[in-house]
């Protein structure tokens, strides 16, 4: 049985669902030790928004770890905030919530419950990170978009989590930035690796932003 049938069929055991493969990303034959084994991008049938990463253990023999549960929790933040995300950058053409947990943190036992009460009662070391793109037909100015994307940085703060990423993109318009946003849980591509995105603001947790104003000095320009 090939390693992508194996964590399939697992899957499918763990969770009673079944599950589309989207990816396979193979592990090098050369350098294995440093690249660790196949891992595959999956999602559970007929919700490709839910995509989501498993694979073989490297550390342990015979193991299989998924990030399914993430990909559910982003989505219940989505569904919570998408009314506030798209009242402070009402421009915004479409954007995901991903979180990263170390494996040790959560399992399928978690399954039924919210992010919501998981942050407030089991674990807060977390990042949540919201992408998001914005379409415009030429170098934006940034500044009508500082107080959206600041009330929205703020949002994040307030789940509490250890750690969090604003991350947004000013895009062409013709550009389909929507793969881009989905996989973006899994892709590991910033927005300077894209063609079309004129620039974008990305600030964590670490950066000191009291105002407003101050996004300006975070925002990118990739292309004129």
């Amino acid at each position: 049985m090939s390693s992508e049938s194996k964590v399939i069929k697992h899957l499918e055991n763990k969770y009673d669902e079944k599950f589309k493969v989207e990816d396979v990303d193979k592990a090098s034959a050369l350098f294995p030790s440093l690249s660790g084994k196949d891992k595959i991008f999956a999602y559970p049938e007929g919700k490709p928004e839910q995509l989501f990463v498993a694979g073989e253990s490297q550390n342990k023999e015979g193991e299989i770890y998924d990030t399914y549960i993430l990909a559910k929790w982003g989505e219940e933040l989505e569904e919570t905030m998408e009314q506030e995300v798209k009242k402070q950058i009402p421009d915004v053409s479409d954007f995901k919530i991903y979180l990263r947990i170390a494996d040790s943190k959560y399992d399928e036992s978690m399954m039924d419950t919210s992010i919501y009460d998981y942050l407030k009662n089991i674990n807060k070391e977390v990042d949540v990170v919201l992408v998001a793109a914005i379409k415009t037909s030429g170098q934006p100015d940034i500044k009508p978009y500082n107080e959206g994307l600041y009330n929205l940085y703020q949002k994040l703060k307030s789940l509490n989590t250890d750690f969090y990423t604003l991350s947004v993109g000013f895009v062409e318009d013709s550009l389909n930035s929507d793969e881009y946003i989905r996989t973006s849980n899994g892709n590991n591509t910033p927005w300077s690796n894209l063609k079309g995105v004129y620039g974008a603001v990305v600030v964590n947790d670490s950066f000191q932003i009291s105002k407003p104003e101050g996004m300006n000095e975070y925002y990118e320009v990739y292309e004129e």
